[in-house]
């Protein structure tokens, strides 16, 4: 078995990659902001409002499902790369597909990114479907250990931001090798004299229009402490949601930002 999946199935609790695979915390003001802000209380209660299924795929169920399509569409900007039915339901798939900056690393689409997101009759997305190599971290003590202290949180409504912490003794703490299993080569690397960094990068099908702060549509870079080669800091970009986790203090610092034009135009 793979050295990083037997680790990660073992210790279990890898917060950053879940963060970036399931990154959705949200606020606006209205109708949307209420169904926004129901998520987020649902989040941060994960085991009463969400039910983990093993299928050939891991899927996450809303038991009490609030969110809308055009709610995820608000949050970042990007539109479904397709809209299709299937067995009655209506489903938006998001195919983002990974770039390489070196055509030699080229992975064949093995690591591009198809998420799929089901309504049901009512309109209301109850299921969320993620790539394979995500099961073992999708689970109901993950987020759990993830999600749970941000009702403690901070909400910023006028910058639609969110921040909380995590207990630094909850946390398993992903290294270079388990970033490896999760996301593939990386896009790009960028060498320092004391951190290291990987750097993915992601375009949408599909998606035209957009206004990102990076070229992509989805973007993540993680650095390294040199010595025990674990995560120190990542962000991420998908479309205009910011994503911040900051593992160096002594505190673990979640920060996440729904960014306006006039923030990517600076």
């Amino acid at each position: 078995m793979n050295t990083g999946l037997q680790r990660i199935r073992c210790a279990g609790r890898y917060g950053v990659p879940l963060l970036v695979g399931f990154s959705v915390l949200f606020f606006n003001s209205g109708c949307v902001y209420w169904r926004l802000n129901q998520f987020r209380n649902h989040l941060s209660a994960f085991p009463d409002h969400f039910r983990v299924e093993e299928s050939d795929l891991p899927r996450i169920v809303a038991l009490r499902p609030v969110l809308k399509p055009d709610d995820l569409g608000w949050l970042s900007g990007l539109a479904a790369s397709e809209t299709i039915e299937s067995n009655g339901d209506k489903v938006e798939r998001y195919h983002y597909r990974k770039q390489y900056m070196d055509a030699a690393d080229d992975e064949a689409g093995a690591y591009d990114m198809l998420l799929s997101l089901y309504f049901n009759e009512r309109g209301r997305a109850e299921v969320f479907e993620a790539p394979a190599q995500f099961a073992s971290i999708l689970t109901e003590e993950n987020f759990d250990h993830v999600f749970g202290p941000m009702k403690d949180g901070m909400i910023e409504r006028d910058r639609h931001a969110t921040g909380w912490w995590w207990e630094q003794q909850r946390l398993n703490i992903p290294n270079r090798e388990d970033i490896r299993f999760f996301f593939g080569v990386p896009s790009y690397t960028e060498p320092g004299e004391t951190l290291s960094s990987y750097h993915y990068a992601y375009v949408l099908d599909g998606n035209e229009q957009r206004w990102n702060p990076t070229e992509w549509d989805a973007y993540t870079r993680f650095i390294f402490d040199p010595e025990t080669e674990q995560v120190l800091f990542s962000e991420t970009f998908k479309g205009r949601l910011h994503i911040v986790v900051d593992l160096r203090g002594e505190r673990n610092l979640v920060q996440i930002e729904r960014l306006s034009r006039s923030d990517i135009d600076e």
